[in-house]
């Protein structure tokens, strides 16, 4: 019985072992882990005793991948098939009966098929493959006026494919906001909405420039604004990515249609100038700041601006204490309307 035991043990080592891929080291150590990703002049495999490891091609002696990989060559359709790392430092790659040698200087990037399939074939429903945050906030006046104003921002990114292993990829940008305020004061009261909704889609033309086509909608009671439709597009890039700041500039021109709560409507061209900041301080401490400038070309001297700024303290993994501060600003509102919308508020945000 006991020696039944054994024999099962050993075979199920044994399995376990075959499922995985073993690569040799020029010093003679082995490695047993699966495929992460072949980038540049690197190779990223995951061991179940030793975590994740980045090891320099140079230092490898020996090492096969059996299960199916997707290769990436400069200028070709990506190829599939079981890979091999020759003595010169080149790939063999074997699909089905056709055997090709790849010049690593040549790869781009190389990673499991079930990988790539799952990044770039499969089609993520409209709802799906999101990352960001959104916070919730209230603020409430008691005295000679009651008042109460509830405050809501969404930022949300979906990149695909979802790992931007390459330059060459889509991102999609959502932001949401909408403050809602009623006040009461000797038997009358005033409630004002602002809601505001954009969707930019880029295309990365590197890892650092994008060009870019968004559409917006906002409502500003406080402005007299019924709606106003903008679309537009133009060029973007990144100017600051470090582990601890991210910072990004866009230009382009805008075709805006506004109506009035008066009755009035106009249809501008617009140019439009924005930064995206993203600063963070500490592991718990972050803040980001967006600003989205729009000098007005058909009525010259007339311009509109939007900014966000939110200081968010992490409380847990996926909340966190947030501090917004909104800024609406429109230079030529009808009679009797402000100009600037200011909201500074307090909440809780959630990241997802």
């Amino acid at each position: 019985m006991k020696s039944t035991l054994l024999i099962l043990c050993v075979l199920v080592c044994a399995s376990a072992t075959a499922f995985a891929d073993v690569l040799t080291l020029k010093s003679g150590d082995r490695v047993t882990g699966s495929l992460v990703t072949v980038k540049g002049e690197t190779l990223t495999l995951k061991s179940d005793t030793m975590g994740t490891l980045t090891i320099p091609i140079a230092k490898i002696a020996t090492y096969s991948v059996d299960k199916p990989v997707a290769v990436f060559v400069k200028g070709r359709e990506p190829m599939e098939g079981t890979l091999e790392l020759t003595p010169t430092g080149d790939w063999k790659l074997t699909e089905k009966t056709t055997t090709e040698t790849i010049s690593a200087a040549k790869v781009d990037t190389i990673m499991p098929a079930a990988d790539y399939e799952k990044l770039f074939l499969a089609t993520p429903r409209p709802w799906e493959a999101w990352k960001g945050a959104a916070s919730l906030g209230e603020s409430v006046q008691h005295g000679n006026q009651e008042a109460n104003t509830f405050t809501t921002t969404i930022g949300a990114i979906r990149e695909r494919p979802a790992a931007p292993v390459f330059q060459k990829h889509t991102r999609t940008n959502f932001n949401f906001t909408a403050l809602l305020s009623h006040a009461a004061q000797d038997g009358s009261t005033v409630t004002t909405h602002t809601l505001s909704a954009m969707l930019r889609q880029d295309y990365l033309l590197s890892a650092t420039n994008f060009v870019f086509g968004l559409a917006q909608l906002d409502h500003i009671s406080t402005e007299g604004l019924y709606m106003r439709q903008t679309y537009g597009g133009g060029f973007g890039r990144q100017i600051v990515k470090t582990p601890k700041t991210s910072f990004n500039v866009i230009g382009g021109l805008t075709a805006q249609h506004e109506k009035f709560f008066t009755g009035l409507s106009d249809e501008t061209l617009d140019g439009l100038i924005g930064e995206n900041l993203l600063e963070q301080f500490t592991k718990r401490i972050a803040l980001t700041h967006n600003l989205n400038f729009y000098p007005n070309f058909t009525e010259g001297g007339q311009y509109r601006f939007d900014t966000t700024t939110t200081l968010a303290i992490k409380l847990s993994n996926k909340f966190s204490f947030t501090t917004n501060a909104i800024d609406l600003y429109l230079s030529n509102p009808p009679a009797g309307n402000e100009k600037n919308n200011i909201t500074l508020s307090l909440g809780i945000g959630y990241t997802f």
